[in-house]
């Protein structure tokens, strides 16, 4: 009797293993898909159990680019399973960049429709914005059991989307997109921030700073150290091509010293008429708080057409607090400003005067 529980006991631990180790393979990437992999760097859990191994993908130099994850999900919604199979990238500090769709098993919606273009379009914005509300429902309060619609897939009626809901999901695809977006921004985006932390240095700070991504172009220019020789350059770099409020926190970071820079004072001049009329007033708050060097008096003078009426006198102040380092070329342009009909010609006028006391 005592062996016979033995096997028992035996068995039972060896069915145990045998099932970790098949669900083990059956969340891990096949060994023929194509995509771009790189070194296995940390494991995480996605549905409580399901294994996900995150790779680190390095660039041609050798830094660090991007994370990738092959996904398995199960979806259940009004009693059909599905699994949800992917690709997913994530940049450096765990933002969304895209997925890709398994070939075999694309994705697919109420009564197995697959998913249009413009549904891939909305899929892609919802999975980029880490503050959706799909972070505060659970899946099961996505739903309006008390409105109906018939699905020929369960034979019977399916719950519909609540209506302030519908611009947070994908039609007819309610249970992928909040498990996609769970899966996008859960524990694994978490992970990658902190592993990033794990292997960043300067190289890396300037690499972020030259994406195109404004959360790279904030976090390299929050933790690059000043003393790298490039860094003027940089903040310069970032206020013509930072996304979204990032060119302002670039432009406050110049110190007195850069706005002296003869180099710094012609690149930002040169900026004056690709930029709006906030960046534009910031440029020259700048510039009146130091003297312009020799040369870039009549730089800023090729700008007057780029510049607004209202920020003349800005202007005209900022060549009056240089006038030492007017050149001959720079008075013989005042004068000719001030003798045109140029709305800036009376400013120009006060200037010429002033150069000859």
């Amino acid at each position: 009797m005592r062996i016979a529980r033995d096997t028992f006991r035996r068995l039972a631990i060896m069915g145990i293993f045998l099932l970790i180790v098949v669900q083990f393979l059956a969340y891990t990437v096949p060994e023929n898909f194509q995509e771009k992999r790189g070194e296995p760097v940390f494991t995480a859990y996605i549905k409580d159990s399901i294994p996900v191994t995150v790779d680190l993908i390095y660039d041609t130099d050798s830094l660090p680019d991007k994370y990738y994850a092959y996904i398995e999900s199960p979806v259940c919604e009004d009693g059909v399973c599905y699994d949800l199979k992917f690709h997913l990238y994530w940049d450096l500090l765990g933002n969304f960049i895209e997925y890709k769709e398994v070939a075999s098993d694309p994705f697919t919606k109420f009564e197995h429709d697959l998913f249009t273009a413009e549904d891939h379009i909305k899929l892609q914005k919802i999975l980029a914005d880490k503050t959706s509300p799909l972070a505060n429902y659970a899946p099961v309060d996505l739903i309006d059991k008390n409105k109906s619609v018939y699905s020929s897939v369960i034979d019977g009626m399916a719950g519909a989307t609540f209506p302030a809901l519908k611009d947070e999901v994908v039609q007819g695809a309610v249970y992928s997109t909040h498990t996609l977006w769970n899966i996008v921004n859960g524990t694994i985006a978490s992970k990658i921030e902190n592993y990033t932390a794990t292997v960043q240095n300067e190289e890396l700070f300037v690499k972020m700073i030259r994406s195109n991504r404004h959360a790279l172009q904030m976090y390299g220019m929050r933790h690059i150290t000043p003393d790298v020789e490039e860094y003027p350059d940089l903040l310069v770099s970032l206020v013509k091509n930072g996304q979204e409020y990032v060119p302002f926190f670039a432009i406050a970071k110049l110190t007195p010293h850069m706005w002296a820079d003869a180099q710094i004072q012609s690149q930002l001049i040169d900026l004056l008429d690709s930029q709006n009329f906030e960046m534009q007033n910031e440029i020259l708050n700048g510039l009146s708080s130091t003297k312009l060097v020799s040369g870039n008096v009549t730089k800023l003078l090729d700008k007057l057409s780029a510049l607004k009426e209202s920020q003349y006198k800005k202007l005209s102040s900022i060549i009056s607090g240089s006038t030492s380092a007017l050149t001959k070329e720079d008075i013989t342009y005042l004068k000719k400003i001030s003798e045109s009909d140029m709305e800036f010609a009376p400013y120009a006028r006060k200037l010429v005067e002033g150069a000859k006391n």
